[in-house]
């Protein structure tokens, strides 16, 4: 399904008015859970806000790749290369309730990703790898891949309910969204293509499904949506870029180049919670030169006078390993950029780096690593099975959580209304963290109900 490169497609092109069209239409909710909401999601993380491991059994036989909770957030998804993906109940002592295997499949199973679909929580659309029980691939040094399928399965039942076909390699992220009154999914690959699925209203029957015209990717990680624009737009993590899709269209639109220097695999929009001090920050510094202050005010404003429109993205990547095996002359880095929206029909987006996050002892240098934040800080898994812990205004690293075994964590999310954080590595197991003393996080009524939306 290869595209052809010399097709000529009508490009797509901003449109102002029809963006806010959307916006009113389909409000999106990314920014309904956070560190500063009412809900005891985890905030400060320091010395004086010290986390610690909650003992729990959340394990597997093989590499945890990826986590998710459902909607109301009472239970976790883990994804395992092991062949089977485990639901647990977080408001029953983590205890395991569910596990989902593929019975009537042949091969070779391994779990990537997922994400639970709809209201009910009845389903779970799930992507990974598929490699042949018989045969060898010496390039790969492991079974031979097969075209990848992402298979839905209906939870109660523990059974395959509805399977997607069109990947040919691994299916690294996946998730489900509506667009103008559309159900879909949307998934990455390693074969490079970004599709998108048109379902039905039962989330299983596919009506139609694309990719995204591009071409030019190798390796697709993540996506994340623009924010305010109806989920028209969507960066994605690809080979070391970041690239910007309009979904309506189908198409790439822009890209912003060498992010990182080998992969950048993981980019999410954040509200930054420390924005309000940062900008008044950057005004007194302004105000010390009047250069510098005439450049600010012409930064924040459109030719026209129209105030700033953007949003807060966070990355991570690897970098190219010329020194050594596995060793590069480039530190690892998390990176904040700024994504300006442009207000002119036909204007580009502009991304922006703020602050790059590192330290000496952050060695992150492998691939299929996701990172988080609660808005206020920046959790960023290493090799060595660490979570350092970055205070995005300060950039000063503030925490370092080991618990895992000296092996790549790959996975670590905050949980919307709990102060809980959990990770995931190469271990198999999950470690879920809390304040060390939480008595002031404790007594709140919890049983609410939650739609966590995944930008």
């Amino acid at each position: 399904m290869k595209l052809d490169k010399g097709k000529k497609v009508k490009k797509a092109v901003f449109d102002p008015n029809h963006v806010e069209e959307l916006r009113k239409v389909n409000p999106d909710t990314y920014w309904q859970y956070h560190a500063d909401r009412e809900y005891q999601m985890i905030d400060n993380i320091n010395e004086n806000n010290q986390l610690e491991a909650v003992p729990c059994n959340i394990s597997d036989q093989a590499a945890i790749t990826s986590m998710c909770l459902s909607p109301d957030g009472t239970l976790l998804a883990t994804f395992s290369n092991i062949g089977a993906v485990k639901i647990w109940d977080i408001a029953d002592d983590f205890n395991l309730i569910r596990k989902l295997r593929d019975t009537e499949e042949k091969h070779i199973d391994e779990f990537y990703c997922g994400q639970f679909v709809s209201d009910s929580q009845n389903l779970l659309v799930t992507g990974g790898k598929l490699k042949d029980r018989h045969r060898w691939s010496v390039e790969d040094e492991d079974n031979h891949i097969l075209p990848c399928s992402i298979k839905i399965f209906d939870i109660e039942e523990c059974k395959i309910v509805g399977k997607l076909a069109g990947h040919s390699e691994e299916i690294l992220c996946i998730k489900s969204l509506t667009f103008n009154g559309k159900n879909y999914y949307i998934s990455t690959s390693q074969d490079g293509y970004i599709f998108k699925w048109n379902m039905d209203s039962d989330w299983t029957t596919l009506i139609d499904a694309t990719h995204m015209e591009d071409g030019a990717t190798c390796m697709a990680f993540t996506v994340s949506f623009v924010p305010n624009t109806g989920n028209k737009y969507f960066l994605a993590a690809c080979d070391e870029h970041l690239r910007l899709y309009d979904f309506e269209e189908s198409q790439l639109l822009q890209t912003f180049e060498d992010i990182y220097s080998s992969y950048c695999d993981c980019g999410k929009f954040i509200k930054w919670l420390d924005e309000p001090i940062y900008t008044a920050q950057q005004k007194k510094l302004t105000q010390e030169d009047d250069i510098k202050e005439e450049k600010i005010e012409v930064d924040i404003m459109e030719e026209d006078g129209t105030p700033e429109n953007y949003a807060w993205f966070i990355s991570r990547g690897a970098e190219m390993c010329d020194v050594g095996d596995g060793v590069s002359s480039k530190p690892n880095t998390c990176t904040l950029h700024k994504l300006v929206y442009p207000t002119q029909p036909g204007g580009a987006f502009r991304l922006e780096e703020v602050k790059k996050y590192k330290h000496e002892d952050y060695h992150a240098n492998s691939w299929l690593v996701k990172i988080t934040s609660n808005g206020r800080y920046i959790l960023a898994p290493t090799i060595y099975g660490q979570i350092f812990v970055f205070n995005i205004l300060t950039g000063q690293l503030t925490a370092i959580l080991k618990d895992h075994e000296d092996i790549e964590v790959r996975d670590v999310i905050f949980h919307p209304y709990r102060p809980l954080v959990f990770s995931s590595g190469d271990d198999g197991c999950v470690k879920v963290y809390t304040y060390k003393t939480h008595t002031d996080h404790e007594g709140q009524d919890m049983d609410v109900a939650l739609d966590i939306s995944i930008v």
